[in-house]
């Protein structure tokens, strides 16, 4: 299973390459990527024997494996019936984006006033990455490492790890989202801007700007599942 293992990266979109250390870890790590990717689509049922063969595996760990997955709100078990990946409700996106847009500006206010020398150039070079072209999974991990780098300049971790949980929940609606060549263009602007503020050390003005960001995102997914 080497061939499948390798290159995996913590869930949250950090830079250091871990390796499922069980086999419930392996499926747990493939099919979230499915789901967070859209590959699995909302309400896509799922079963288990078939994912089983899939992955190589034996029935049990995908079992554990979907039940962690519940537990992050990604699939929905429903009682004497199959398991499905979660919908992706509009309900759901308005309360992590609720959260998110107290949470994302503290952490970027924070990373204008903390941030090293190094984490600043790093952020500047994770804002020129392009994603490859009409990919939208691709475009989605691009912006998610430069946020998470963002974050990671914080220095709080608590907050790093709470944003962490709630991009996994923000990734499919963005995945939507980033299929518009318009879009894109502007939130590439819309970075460039933020960035300019942590490197320059304008906590206020960062913290502006990405309050704007969130809420430009959030109107573009409203429309999106209306």
């Amino acid at each position: 299973m080497s061939d499948i293992t390798a290159g995996w990266r913590f869930p949250g979109g950090g830079d250091t390459p871990i390796r499922p250390v069980t086999k419930t870890d392996l499926a747990y790590l493939q099919i979230r990527q499915k789901i967070l990717e859209g590959e699995l689509a909302p309400e896509t049922s799922l079963d288990q024997e078939a994912l089983a063969k899939w992955l190589g595996l034996s029935t049990t760990p995908v079992r554990e494996a979907l039940r962690r997955l519940e537990s992050e709100r990604l699939v929905v078990s429903r009682a004497h019936r199959d398991t499905v990946v979660a919908p992706l409700s509009l309900a759901t996106v308005e309360e992590v984006y609720a959260v998110r847009l107290s949470l994302d500006p503290l952490a970027v206010a924070l990373a204008a006033a903390r941030a090293s020398d190094a984490e600043r150039a790093r952020i500047t070079a994770l804002s020129h990455e392009r994603p490859v072209q009409d990919d939208a999974v691709s475009h989605v991990s691009v912006n998610r490492r430069l946020h998470r780098a963002i974050y990671a300049a914080s220095g709080n971790v608590v907050l790093i790890e709470l944003l962490d949980s709630l991009w996994d929940l923000s990734d499919r609606g963005r995945v939507i989202i980033s299929k518009d060549n318009a879009t894109l263009k502007i939130a590439r602007s819309e970075h460039s801007g933020i960035v300019s503020a942590v490197v320059d050390g304008d906590p206020d003005r960062a913290a502006e700007l990405m309050r704007d960001h969130l809420t430009a995102s959030l109107q573009l997914i409203r429309s999106a599942l209306t």
